[in-house]
């Protein structure tokens, strides 16, 4: 039986990438697990995602770093949160669709309800 109890954080570093597949070997969860417990760590953390690298790590401390270390952090950053806003970017896009089909399915039922109204004749 697989945990879910496991803590992803536990598994990552400041220094090394690891892949989803590595963590999922690591902690025994399925895939599915693990992209959610990244995606809950990155509201409490900064974890910085490189599809260049392939995996994730978490985010340096700032001020332990040299002034080139620094710089390569803020990159790895700025890539990280690219990514992020494709992903909004993408999601916005499929909403839409969502969106315009719920209104679609809206004008039909108020067209078939005012269709089979009946006014009553007293």
């Amino acid at each position: 039986m697989k945990s879910t109890n496991v803590e992803i954080e536990k598994y990552l570093s400041s220094f090394k990438y690891t892949t989803r597949k590595e963590l999922i070997e690591k902690t025994g969860m399925s895939d599915r697990s693990v992209r959610k417990q990244i995606s809950e760590l990155k509201t409490k953390r900064v974890v910085i995602y490189s599809s260049q690298k392939s995996g994730y790590r978490l985010a340096r401390e700032y001020t332990s770093m040299s002034r080139i270390e620094r710089i390569e952090e803020i990159e790895q950053i700025k890539h990280s949160l690219n990514d992020c806003e494709s992903r909004v970017k993408n999601i916005k896009k499929s909403m839409r669709k969502y969106i315009a089909y719920l209104k679609k399915a809206e004008q039909i039922e108020m067209e078939e309800q005012n269709y089979n109204h009946i006014p009553r004749i007293d």
